[in-house]
């Protein structure tokens, strides 16, 4: 296996500390993102040595600090350490920014002194997923607004719900919210086809706002595709024509099945008895590779700065 090296940058004022390796890798007892999950990341796409959307990956850690109270004006020396980072790459990887949000302070409150700090990782590419089959999560996705949109640290949630994915044998499940609104899978954005239309959950009150839900939300809005966000139930979802998930590593995965549940079941009881009280729904995808060509299409029409 290819190994990767680290890069580790003081936020605050660009000044960058490399680190290419991982064993002499050290987190500070008092780092706020180990202790209280105080930062956020983005996880992009390198392919021939150039980040696949880095514009709206910087825009969104940009909009991410500004969101939890972190002011980093220059931004300038994270983006010449990706540089560094993707020239060096010998193959097509992940690119892994994570920002914690310094060092320190009292309890909760943070140290007015301290500096956030990111850590660029790479790691292999995984495998493309052709087709994918989900199940509905047990539990629900805390409606939270001030974190909606957000891809903080604290991913527990997912952890928890992806364990109940790989329990299954399947490759993911969906994420609901308290209201039994279909928000996400746990590790990708949702959208959908059903009688001329294309649909995608709002993520008003929790769900991450993923770069790749931004780039084919442009792409629909600049080719006058109807596209409408806002609250649906998995009744929406069910009876629909196409339907695939979507992140910035794997691009577009097309869902074949839902196992949907006979009964709500929405507590975390025996994962097993879960699975034998299901439906298996099917869906054609027939809308599917027309848009997928057109994604491919556009995403080579969008120049990267990294």
């Amino acid at each position: 296996m290819v190994e990767y090296p680290l890069v580790f940058a003081n936020v605050a004022n660009m000044k960058l500390e490399i680190n290419s390796d991982t064993s002499t890798s050290i987190i500070h007892s008092n780092d706020r993102a180990f202790n209280y999950g105080d930062g956020f990341f983005t996880t992009m796409r390198c392919v021939d040595q150039k980040i696949q959307l880095f514009d709206l990956h910087l825009q969104r850690l940009q909009s991410d600090a500004k969101r939890l109270f972190v002011d980093i004006n220059d931004w300038s020396g994270l983006i010449k350490a990706l540089k560094q980072t993707t020239n060096k790459a010998s193959e097509d990887c992940v690119v892994k920014v994570h920002i914690s949000l310094g060092e320190g302070g009292r309890g909760y409150s943070r140290d007015m002194l301290s500096k956030p700090r990111a850590l660029i990782k790479t790691s292999p590419l995984p495998e493309d997923i052709d087709e994918m089959t989900l199940s509905v999560g047990q539990g629900y996705l805390s409606d939270q607004s001030m974190l909606a949109g957000i891809k903080h640290c604290n991913r527990l949630e997912q952890v928890l719900l992806k364990r109940q994915a790989d329990e299954l044998g399947i490759d993911d499940v969906i994420c609901l919210d308290s209201k039994l609104h279909v928000v996400e899978t746990s590790s990708a954005n949702l959208f959908w086809f059903n009688h001329g239309t294309w649909y995608t959950p709002s993520l008003t009150r929790c769900g991450v706002n993923g770069v790749y839900r931004q780039f084919i939300l442009s792409l629909f809005a600049k080719f006058d595709i109807d596209i409408s966000i806002g609250d649906y139930l998995l009744d929406n979802l069910v009876t629909a024509e196409s339907v695939f998930a979507c992140n910035a590593v794997r691009g577009v995965m097309p869902i074949k099945q839902l196992k949907y549940p006979l009964e709500s079941q929405h507590s975390f009881s025996d994962l097993s008895q879960h699975l034998c009280n299901q439906n298996v729904i099917e869906f054609t995808n027939l809308q599917l590779p027309a848009l997928q060509t057109r994604i491919k299409q556009h995403l080579q029409t969008i120049e990267s700065k990294i």
